[in-house]
């Protein structure tokens, strides 16, 4: 069984939730193929993805955060039972923690991975939490759940896929250029942005299908794959 916390409730995404009264914890796994061990991502197949990736935004770029990742995703890969074991037991505490406080507990399973099946999983066994996350895998909406909330990530080449999901009533996250306290872009291929560096909390956002305006962070800001869309 692990004793090390599996899940984490320290970061500036986080923070930001919690003034509306969210109690948000995020599981951060190595992404892709980084750990040897287990492809968290199935859908980064390029090096698109694995350039623009949350890893290397701000202090998901130490050198102890990689280290973290890298230990939660050998547990999750040779010994699932006690990494869920783990999962839930942290869960719970979030749960009594939020509750002291006067909060809503969230969380995002999916913090630099994309394993629907872990997450469909862990929502399912916690009915009375509010899950979501980010994908790229295509056709989000077959996947959602009551309490399960998914975000279509555009990554400069699956506008088809993007544009399913807007159909779908899925929102879709576009990465843009424009700088900490720039005004992000009003339309994006006619489609209303709305600004997602507010909250992380992308269950909140508007229902309808719209583009969630992000703005590049850490060595994001120079990427030059199309994953970061350029703006004046």
């Amino acid at each position: 069984m692990a004793t090390k916390n599996i899940i984490t409730t320290q970061s500036t995404k986080i923070a930001k939730g919690e003034k509306l009264g969210w109690l948000t914890a995020v599981l951060y796994l190595a992404p892709a193929d980084e750990s040897g061990v287990l492809q968290t991502c199935p859908a980064a197949t390029c090096k698109v993805c694995k350039q623009g990736c949350l890893r290397d935004s701000g202090c998901m770029a130490w050198s102890s955060s990689a280290r973290a990742r890298q230990w939660r995703t050998e547990l999750l890969a040779s010994d699932p039972d006690a990494f869920h074991a783990a999962i839930d037991r942290d869960l719970e505490s979030l749960k009594r923690r939020a509750d002291k406080l006067g909060m809503r507990p969230a969380f995002r399973p999916n913090g630099t991975s994309d394993m629907p099946g872990m997450a469909r999983a862990i929502a399912k066994r916690h009915p009375d939490l509010t899950v979501y996350d980010y994908t790229k895998i295509p056709q989000p909406h077959k996947r959602t759940l009551d309490n399960y909330h998914l975000t279509f990530s555009y990554d400069g080449y699956n506008w088809e896929a993007c544009r399913d999901a807007l159909a779908n009533g899925i929102n879709v996250a576009v990465v843009f250029s424009t700088k900490r306290s720039g005004k992000l872009p009003g339309f994006f291929r006619g489609m209303p942005v709305v600004d997602g560096d507010t909250t992380d909390l992308r269950f909140l956002d508007q229902v309808g299908g719209c583009v969630i305006g992000l703005r590049a962070k850490g060595k994001a800001r120079k990427d030059n794959t199309g994953f970061v869309v350029k703006v004046d």
